[in-house]
């Protein structure tokens, strides 16, 4: 007995060594020392392998850029910005995009971590392409080196941190992100865990200073995650601070993070009061549109060389396929630990509530599995009625109850016991995985949860403003890397030769995983024609596609002036009407153009819809061709016409009643005085109205319809009057382009302002006459008014 108790001990020890070996690193983290050659030359080796998978665009820095002509042109226009103007002050939130309307930086994130790097860069190449470009190449090895840093920090051991930077550097997820700079440059976050490690192991303040700093700087670079790493930070501090010093040292770190955050509050404050004054948010749809599914963990990123083949996502922002090597890796060193049972007795109340858990998710599963394969199903018990329908309620009780089961295990409380950084970092990506999947999240689209994660961190301020939760993702690889060093820490063989072609060989299959074909577009041509000529603001024409609108930006970047041309998460309120009435050929939107300072449109002949606009500035009064090309012409206004005074109406009039031609459940929110929820079309089609009754018949002298925002204003209105809404009288019809532009400079909440003279009615209609297939009409109020008084009176 004696012998085979001795047995089943090693057996248990070889089998519990992943747990217990995973304990806190004070050991091997004493032992870390300073950095030498060793490590300069293991972060050097990320650079080498971000060149060798970066020569297409080393060939030309100056003449491409990587991704897709859209966001990193963005990117390299605000890189090139941060360098010109002061940072925080009033002229830099007035960037020179989307002229004339103010505040347009906080349509974006501002980049404004990066300056360190861009800003000597800029002043070195003088170019934003090469600045974005060199920029863009160093977050791949800054990253390597932070993982790195995290992994030698946790483990001790450079071979295996070795193995966490390479797959920090070169995830797959990164090769889906390349277009989005802001995303990429995620290496504070790793820098910031490293500092909280070594502060667990000697608490001194300048770790945690350290760690502030880290958390600034990456806040400073990416506004999702300056919201999103508190959450792993925090989680973080619950798992490792136990004990009698538990809650002291979880409000010191607290405090850190605090204290990093202050620098930030102006700028957080800023974007928030810009935001609110042009009613600028995020749409529950726009939110779960960007959440990932359960799926998105096969979602394969076409750059990627060997899985590019099987490309597939299930919507955008869910490609988040994690790679084979690392996933085999992990799935091994718990493979080591399977059987593993902690030798201390579990408490009473311990076991009484994981099987209480462990039984409703039992309950749930069952009753889940039913639901699937029956369908929706009631049955009455003692005058009760149990009703199974809605599988997104049972999937969140089940998964909340299966969870406190696992969480409640002896395995996982050993583990918390111990502190183990295997465990945690294991949790903390479920946890942060489950976040990426938004506040319902899905399988294959079908909601499995009624609630999640994510939906309580929609409660607080700052959260609704974020459209992409599969963002989260980059937390995970942070969690996937370190718990790739503490694996290779375990699973290493001994002996040199094994050992060599042990980390080779996750190497190799790290690096296949996710090795991209990096693609290249060129960069925006510069205008000759604007760098010799212009003197005032610049409308660059055609306007309204996103890749035309971002060259526009960075082309302002060489000629100096402001442009009327504008690309980013946001648009200026009025945009839509602008892009719209262009492409329309409209000459009296071109003419608008003049009144609000603009001083030379450019025209792209090079680009479809380039002849209409040339004929309508053409025949635009006071619009003269000043110089032109094989590619271009440049028009110059030289008889500016004065903008028209504001429409003058009278007394608002009481609305008493609505209806519509669709969607009569919303109709209430378009005269409910409350700018927010509204009445919407379906794509817009002749035949929608919507008509509205006074409190008696009076005169009318104008409507206003307010919440046009983007591309949901009518394309064509009727304004019609009646006295008992059988006999109707036309008192107004036309486009509605140059209303909104004008009503959107008086105000961001855009009012569409028409004005008329029409005899006493009680009921008025709007018709919407126009054609659109892919937008709505949408109305969050409308205020019907009496003629202006008459002078004198």
């Amino acid at each position: 007995m004696q012998h085979v108790s001795a047995g089943a001990d090693s057996q248990r020890a070889r089998k519990g060594a992943l747990a217990r070996d995973f304990a806190p690193q004070r050991a091997a983290g004493a032992a870390i020392g300073r950095p030498g050659l060793r490590d300069a030359a293991a972060v050097a080796s990320y650079l080498v392998v971000t060149a060798v998978m970066a020569l297409p665009l080393l060939r030309d820095a100056s003449g491409l850029l990587p991704g897709d002509r859209a966001d990193p042109v963005l990117n390299a226009w605000l890189l090139w910005w941060n360098t010109q103007a002061a940072p925080l002050s009033g002229s830099w939130w007035n960037a020179p995009a989307f002229h004339p309307y103010p505040g347009v930086l906080a349509y974006s994130e501002h980049l404004l971590g990066l300056l360190p790097l861009s800003g000597p860069l800029q002043w070195l190449t003088g170019s934003p392409v090469v600045t974005y470009n060199l920029v863009f190449l160093l977050t791949f090895p800054l990253c390597g080196a932070a993982g790195y840093v995290l992994g030698r920090e946790i483990t001790g051991r450079r071979d295996a941190a070795w193995i966490a930077g390479l797959a920090f550097a070169f995830a797959p997820y990164r090769m889906s992100q390349l277009s989005h700079l802001q995303v990429l440059a995620s290496f504070w976050m790793p820098l910031a865990l490293a500092a909280l490690h070594r502060y667990l192991r000697d608490s001194r303040p300048r770790w945690l200073a350290a760690f502030a700093g880290a958390t600034t700087l990456q806040g400073l670079t990416n506004g999702y995650y300056l919201a999103y790493f508190p959450v792993l930070v925090g989680l973080w501090a619950v798992w490792f601070s136990r004990g009698s010093g538990g809650w002291p040292q979880i409000v010191r770190i607290g405090g850190a993070g605090a204290a990093a955050m202050l620098p930030l509050v102006p700028l957080l404050a800023t974007y928030r009061l810009l935001h609110a004054e042009q009613g600028l948010g995020r749409a529950a749809s726009e939110i779960a549109a960007y959440s990932a599914d359960l799926t998105s963990l096969a979602g394969i990123a076409p750059h990627l060389a060997f899985w590019g083949p099987l490309e597939w996502s299930p919507g955008p922002e869910q490609e988040l396929f994690p790679g084979a090597a690392i996933v085999l890796l992990i799935g091994t060193a718990l493979w080591r630990a399977r059987g593993w049972r902690p030798d201390a007795p579990e408490p009473r109340y311990l076991r009484a509530a994981r099987v209480a858990a462990t039984a409703l998710a039992c309950l749930g599963g069952a009753l889940l599995a039913m639901r699937l394969a029956a369908g929706p199903w009631a049955v009455d018990v003692a005058g009760f009625r149990v009703s199974v329908t809605s599988i997104d309620k049972i999937g969140a009780h089940f998964a909340l109850a299966a969870a406190a089961g696992l969480l409640l295990g002896r395995t996982c409380t050993a583990a918390w016991r111990r502190r183990s950084p295997f465990a945690f970092y294991l949790l903390a990506a479920a946890a942060l995985g489950l976040c990426a999947m938004g506040p319902r999240p899905e399988v294959a689209g079908t909601p499995v949860m009624a609630y999640s994660p994510y939906l309580g961190l929609l409660q607080i301020p700052g959260f609704e403003a974020l459209r992409a939760p599969a963002r989260f993702w980059m937390l995970v690889l942070v969690c996937l890397s370190a718990l790739a060093a503490l694996a290779c820490a375990r699973l290493a063989p001994s002996g040199g030769r094994r050992r060599l072609v042990f980390f080779a060989a996750i190497s190799a299959g790290i690096l296949l995983d996710g090795w991209g074909r990096l693609p290249v577009v060129p960069s925006p041509s510069p205008s000759p024609l604007l760098q010799a000529r212009a003197a005032g603001p610049v409308a660059d024409l055609p306007l309204g596609w996103r890749d035309d609108d971002a060259a526009a930006m960075l082309r302002g970047a060489a000629h100096g002036q402001p442009v009327v041309n504008g690309y980013s998460g946001h648009a200026a309120p009025y945009y839509g009407a602008l892009a719209e009435g262009l492409r329309s050929g409209r000459g009296e939107v071109l003419a608008w153009l003049a009144e609000v300072g603009v001083r030379h449109v450019r025209l792209d002949r090079t680009r479809p819809g380039s002849r209409q606009l040339e004929a309508a500035a053409a025949a635009a009064p006071g619009l003269r061709l000043d110089a032109h090309t094989a590619s271009e012409a440049l028009y110059t206004f030289v008889r500016p016409p004065a903008a028209p005074p504001p429409p003058v109406l009278g007394e608002g009039l009481s609305v008493v009643r609505a209806s519509a031609s669709e969607n009569e459940d919303l109709v209430d929110y378009a005269i409910d005085g409350v700018h927010g929820p509204r009445w919407t079309t379906g794509p817009q089609a002749p035949g929608q109205w919507l008509r509205l009754e006074l409190d008696a018949a009076r005169p009318v002298g104008g409507v206003i319809l307010w919440g046009s925002l983007g591309m949901e204003f009518p394309r064509r209105l009727l304004v019609e009057t009646s006295r008992d809404a059988r006999a109707w009288e036309t008192v107004w019809e036309g486009r509605t382009e140059l209303p909104v532009l004008r009503g959107a400079l008086r105000d961001a909440r855009t009012p569409l302002t028409v004005t008329f003279t029409a005899a006493p009615a009680r009921y008025v209609r709007l018709r919407q006459t126009g054609r659109d297939p892919s937008f709505a009409w949408s109305v969050t109020e409308v205020d019907v008014h009496a003629p202006p008084p008459s002078p004198g009176r």
